[in-house]
Order: C-alpha cells, then sequence, then structure tokens
C-alpha cells in the first residue's frame, strides 16, 4: 500500500482530491493532510510517505520549497505537483527538481490523477530497499504507539493491571506521567436542541485535531476514549516540571478549537503528575473527582485535582409529585404567573439541597412528561414546545453542572409560561374567528401560516394546531377556501384573463392558481369560465 501524502491550502480543494478515486483499488491510502508548506514538512518527518502530492503555490513555504526542502533533509520519495494554468514555468522548475508530474487543479479529473499516481508509484518501485526501510520505520512507529494505547487502557481501564509488563522505553518516553480526563458538550444551554450531538460521527476529526494540540505541548501522550464524549489523556510535559500555566493553556487551546469547528465546550480535571505507571489509577481517580467537583463549582472548565472535597449529593427525593396539583391548576387555567412560581420553588430546592447529576436529570425528565401529557390530555400537539422526548432526555443528561440544569429549567420554564399567557390572551375560539376575520381582510395578498401568527403575536405552531382543532380544516386550506371563491366572482365578471385573476389574489403565478382552484372545485378556472357561470 503506497503511503500518500496531500498538501494544499484550501480545504475544498484536498476534499475534492480526496473524494476523486476509490484510493484503496490503486493499492494507495491517505495518512496525512496539511495546509502548507512547514506544517507538511513536520507531517512528513512524522509519516515518512511514498508519495507526495502539493500545491506548487501555498502561504509560507510553497511547494517548490517544500520540495528543495526535503531533498536537502534526506527524503526521496515521488512528487506531484497541484498548479493552476498561469503557473506552467513554475511547474517546469518542479519537473526539473524531480517531481514525476504536475496536474492543473481546475481540469483534474479521475484518469489524470490514476496516471499520475502509476508513475509516482513506479519510481516507488525503484526504490524498493529505501521504500522498504521507511515502512519498517513507520511500522515500528505504529505498532510502539499502538502498545503504549493497550498497557495504558489495561492499566487504566481493565483488570489485574498490577502485573502488567511496562513496554520496552515507555518509561523514558513518559517520566512524568499526568492524567487529564475531560467531557464535551454543546456551547450553549437551551431548552431544547435539535437532535443529541451525535460525538461518534465526529470522533476520527476530534482525534486528529487533539493530536495536533497535544503534539505541541506534551513530549508524548496516549489518547483513550471512556465514552463518546469522555476522553483520558496520559501525557507527559515536555519539561520535567508540573506547569498549571502551560496546563491551562493547554486546556483553553482545546477548547477554543472545539467551539470553532464543533461548537462544544469542555470540561477538565487534571491531577497532579504521578510518581510512576503505578500511581496513575490513583491520578486517574483524582482527575475524576476534579471533574465531579465541577458539577457543584462550575466558575472554571478546568479544575487542578488538590484534595478538594466533594459535595455530598443530596439523599432528598426529588420527586415532583408534590408540585403536580399546582402544576395542573396552573395549566387548566392559563396561570403563568402559578407556573413560574413553581419553577421557582423547584430552582430554590435544587440550589438549597444540591441534588446530583442522575437526581437531577430525573426530576427535570419527570417535570417535562407530566407538562407534556397535560397538554395532550387537551388534544392539542404542542410539537414546538415538546420535540421528541428521547431528545430532550439525551440533551439533559448532557448538562455538566448543576448550574446548566438550573439554565435549563428556567428555560424550560419560560416557554410553557409563554405558552400559558398566549392562551390566556387569546381563547381557542376568539383565535380561530381573529384568524378568519384577517384572511377575508387580506385575501389579495400572499398569506402564510407565519404572516398570520406574527400579526396575532402567537406561535405558527399554537395557530395551526389551534385551527385545526376549532375548524375541522387546516390554516392553509381555509385561506385557499377564501381566495377561490373570491376567484369565482371575479371569473364571473369576465372582465379578467385567468393570469390577473391569479395576481391579483397574490398568486405567485398562474400555474399555482389553477393547480389550487381545481384542489377546491374540482376544475381548472378555464373550464369554470366556460361552464356559463355568471350570465
Amino acid at each position: 500500500m503506497y503511503r500518500i501524502v496531500l498538501v494544499d491550502d484550501e480545504p475544498l480543494i484536498l476534499a475534492g482530491i480526496i473524494s476523486l478515486i476509490r484510493w484503496e483499488d490503486y493499492d494507495c491510502t491517505i495518512v496525512g493532510k496539511a495546509t502548507n508548506g512547514p506544517k507538511a514538512l513536520e507531517l512528513i518527518r512524522e509519516v515518512l510517505p511514498d508519495i507526495v502530492i502539493t500545491d506548487i503555490r501555498m502561504p509560507v513555504m510553497n511547494g517548490l520549497e517544500l520540495m528543495e526542502e526535503c531533498r536537502k533533509q534526506g527524503y526521496d520519495f515521488a512528487f506531484i505537483i497541484l498548479t493552476n494554468l498561469e503557473e506552467f514555468q513554475l511547474a517546469r522548475k518542479a519537473l526539473s527538481l524531480g517531481a514525476v508530474d504536475y496536474l492543473v487543479k481546475l481540469d483534474l479529473e479521475s484518469e489524470q490523477l490514476t496516471a499520475a499516481l502509476t508513475r509516482a508509484k513506479s519510481l516507488c518501485d525503484q526504490k524498493e530497499s529505501h521504500q522498504n526501510r521507511q515502512l519498517y520505520d513507520q511500522l515500528m512507529r505504529e505498532n510502539a504507539g499502538q502498545l503504549e494505547q493497550n498497557y495504558f487502557g489495561q492499566l487504566l481501564l481493565g483488570s489485574g493491571s498490577e502485573s502488567l509488563p511496562i513496554p520496552e522505553g515507555l518509561p523514558e518516553r513518559y517520566p512524568h506521567p499526568l492524567i487529564i480526563r475531560f467531557t464535551m458538550r454543546p456551547e450553549h444551554v437551551q431548552y431544547k436542541a435539535s437532535e443529541p450531538y451525535d460525538f461518534l460521527f465526529i470522533r476520527q476529526q476530534l482525534t486528529d485535531i487533539l493530536s495536533g494540540i497535544c503534539s505541541r505541548y506534551f513530549q508524548a501522550f496516549t489518547i483513550l476514549f471512556l465514552s463518546a464524549e469522555q476522553i483520558l489523556l496520559i501525557a507527559s510535559l515536555k519539561t520535567a516540571d508540573y506547569s498549571i500555566p502551560v496546563l491551562s493553556e493547554f486546556c483553553s487551546k482545546i477548547n477554543g478549537t472545539l467551539d470553532i469547528y464543533f461548537g462544544l465546550k469542555a470540561v477538565f480535571g487534571i491531577c497532579d503528575a504521578a510518581e510512576g505507571f503505578e500511581s496513575l489509577p490513583e491520578a486517574s481517580g483524582n482527575a475524576r473527582m476534579a471533574m465531579e467537583h465541577y458539577y457543584y463549582d462550575s466558575h472554571s472548565p478546568v479544575v487542578f485535582y488538590n484534595g478538594q472535597p466533594l459535595h455530598e449529593a443530596s439523599d432528598r427525593d426529588f420527586n415532583i409529585n408534590l408540585l403536580k396539583r399546582s402544576i395542573a391548576n396552573a395549566v387548566t387555567q392559563n396561570n403563568s404567573s402559578q407556573l413560574k412560581s413553581v419553577f421557582s420553588d423547584l430552582t430554590e430546592l435544587f440550589q438549597e439541597y444540591h441534588p446530583g447529576h442522575s437526581q437531577a436529570v430525573s426530576a427535570c425528565i419527570n417535570l417535562y412528561t407530566y407538562l407534556n401529557d397535560l397538554f395532550l390530555n387537551e388534544g392539542n400537539a404542542y410539537s414546538h414546545i415538546f420535540p421528541d422526548t428521547l431528545n430532550i432526555v439525551e440533551h439533559v443528561k448532557q448538562l455538566g453542572s448543576l448550574q446548566d440544569i438550573l439554565i435549563w429549567l428556567n428555560s424550560f420554564g419560560e416557554q410553557i409560561c409563554m405558552l400559558l399567557d398566549e392562551r390566556r390572551e387569546k381563547p381557542l375560539d376568539k383565535l380561530v374567528a381573529l384568524t378568519r376575520q384577517y384572511v377575508r381582510e387580506h385575501y389579495r395578498e400572499k398569506l402564510t401560516l407565519s404572516d398570520i401568527a406574527e400579526h396575532l403575536n402567537i406561535s405558527p405552531g399554537h395557530l395551526s394546531n389551534t385551527f385545526r382543532k376549532y375548524s375541522d380544516m387546516t390554516l392553509s386550506d381555509y385561506i385557499a377556501q377564501v381566495k377561490i371563491e373570491e376567484a369565482k366572482k371575479l371569473i364571473d365578471t369576465h372582465q379578467y384573463l385567468i393570469y390577473e385573476v391569479a395576481d391579483m389574489l397574490g398568486f405567485d403565478n398562474a400555474y399555482y392558481f389553477s393547480k389550487v382552484f381545481r384542489k377546491v372545485t374540482g376544475q381548472s378556472p378555464r373550464e369554470y369560465e366556460q361552464s356559463g357561470h355568471g350570465f
């Protein structure tokens, strides 16, 4: 398998080249990507590829300079150059430096890429002994990394770790090992998320990003995934001294990157440097305790373990059954003040008794499902307020601190109170009457559910559900009915063409008008006109 590194400062170009062919069909695999010359050079030193496909014009260090620097450092592999149409002279110089081919990016097709790969692979085969040495060295490094991961995984996550043999060279690579545990969560706390965050989907991207940042701060590191969103990092700083500022900067860098790429934030628990590998299980437990401390004291997402005691979770049962009568009364009477008072009481209880994470989550889900059932029992599907329950459960479970849970709880309460205010200010039968009146007064305009809801100062979902319940038809059907009745009156005058009638009634075009006319009356506007109406 020929190992390939791609270099281009345009991510879209990199993505396009990667998707152009099935690389394994040509006995090739992409082992790394870089966006400029210096990063490419660092990557090349690490993975020792067989073939480098690089853009010729890049900031900091261009493709020609990259080729020259690689030759100076003794790297002897095949180069394929990417150019634009106007860079032919540069491409010729690249060929003179030993590039096997150049490809014009704007005209690049799979056949041209595979032909260049064939020439590059042929050159690699001519240097078989050198290639074998490169592959052997790389396999040794990869095998060493896998041995490290297996050892730390068994030591920290497995059983019977006392008798584990330490891989050769590991103590030298990790002279002062430390543990960093962290959990990733969505950046912003809100009542409902569109869907639970799929951490498994982005795992490989996360690994690549974390590895890049870790390599700047640590002389050695191993990444272990405890779960989809939880990571255990075993690392050794480049200096012997345990440095809180350096580790704080590292965590800040991780959080900044997570925010930019994924809209995530992380909470970190960090232990003191361990004396040796036998102390790492205890250090891992201390890092976990530091993270648990954050649940109750969330002023900083980076918590260093220094023996601080954990808050004791309350043994109080946070079942909301005692509040259900007040909740039901508030909903029945559309009394938002009463419901707000219930949420305020629950918030005060949380703050006073400090429920553990599972207790607090259970109470929130219990409250959510009870309110959802109340509204369902009224025959109204308030889907804009109550999305899929499983999504809400997963969303609340991902909240990392008691403060985040309280923010979610207050946000949920505000949504329900707004709904009660809507229902009180505009009784359902009156709401339907106001809607019908607005449609009759504005039937010549282009009417939408959102426009009408905005005029009535309510949510589109509430308007749609209420109108269907009390009118036995959808709002869009009612709008169509009113418009077509007026259309028939205009057609009966025989003063207007069909497209003129469509325009007068706010339809986008005559085709759509005819489609709606047929749906309501069973015949087209032309058929209706020809049937003799209006005489």
